[in-house]
């Protein structure tokens, strides 16, 4: 029996894929939590798949979720574009906007995402303001940058964000010297460490304290740039996002290494304000944006 194909069951799928999380989803699409379920159930029945799966935070996805949003997100992306913003032109733009970039992504994609922008719109000015995990939302909430990209919480009501990508870590060493194989000889090893703000505890401490567990660290710094010269100096390691990990090996002739205990990824999120979802150049530049960030730190 064929399948009648049902383009609002796919754009709640998208919703929920971007938000990994029904209630958000929900907000999102202007729709209630019973409604974006039951468009989920009748999904799960076309494709036969569960699709996905409840996490305390929210849902993981499926590998045939995932496979399928890599084929229709673009498509559907493109077709909203056409039925709302057809006429908007991008080399016609004269502005400046302000975009915050977590330190790792402004490290690893900013000069691309400049030259990929500057080709199609030469007039915009690109300013960028740096984010982290404690300042994402209230920057965006307050209309001082236009878009971000970070790891952070979910939003909170009236902000929008889209995962681009779930972020692994890694130990990144001096090659001479050999990273911990336990977590025994983890525990063991000299850290240095990236920390923002007034911050007691980054998410590898947290991670350790709820094990029972703590390292010692000798340097915490909140450039991910200043850590190759540290562990490259003295020797200790660092158990950073494995994006700018394996940009730093590959820049300084440094090591890097899988963790010996499980540290759970975190997602890397595009972030906006509910009332630029709809804003031509700010949806054009949120798909910018993210085919740059994808393509260089999953590079």
């Amino acid at each position: 029996m064929s399948v009648r194909p049902d383009l609002n069951l796919l754009i709640v799928f998208d919703a929920i894929m971007s938000e990994r999380n029904l209630r958000l989803a929900a907000e999102r699409l202007g729709r209630s939590q019973p409604a974006v379920s039951q468009s989920v159930g009748r999904l799960r029945d076309i494709l036969g798949d569960t699709l996905f799966e409840k996490t305390p935070r929210g849902v993981r996805p499926t590998p045939r979720a995932e496979a399928l949003w890599q084929e229709i997100r673009d498509p559907l992306h493109i077709i909203t574009q056409a039925l709302t913003h057809s006429d908007f032109d991008p080399s016609t733009i004269e502005q400046e906007v302000t975009i915050g970039l977590a330190d790792d992504v402004h490290e690893i994609a900013f000069a691309h995402l400049v030259s990929q922008i500057s080709e199609q719109a030469p007039g915009l000015i690109l300013r960028v303001r740096e984010v982290d995990h404690q300042s994402l939302w209230q920057d965006v909430g307050d209309g001082r940058i236009d878009l971000a990209v970070s790891v952070g919480p979910p939003p909170p009501k009236g902000l929008g964000a889209s995962v681009l990508f779930e972020q692994p870590f890694l130990i990144l060493h001096r090659p001479d010297i050999s990273p911990p194989v336990s977590l025994k000889a983890y525990l063991k090893a000299t850290h240095v460490a990236v920390g923002f703000r007034e911050e007691e505890a980054g998410y590898t401490d947290q991670r350790l304290a709820a094990m029972g567990y703590n390292r010692k660290v000798i340097a915490w710094t909140p450039r991910f740039a200043s850590i190759p010269d540290l562990v490259a100096r003295t020797g200790a390691i660092a158990t950073m996002p494995a994006p700018i990990a394996q940009w730093h090996a590959a820049r300084f002739s440094l090591g890097v290494a899988g963790l010996p205990f499980n540290l759970d990824s975190v997602p890397v999120r595009l972030c906006w304000h509910e009332r630029r979802r709809t804003d031509p150049l700010n949806t054009w530049l949120r798909e910018q944006v993210r085919t740059v960030v994808e393509e260089r730190m999953k590079h």
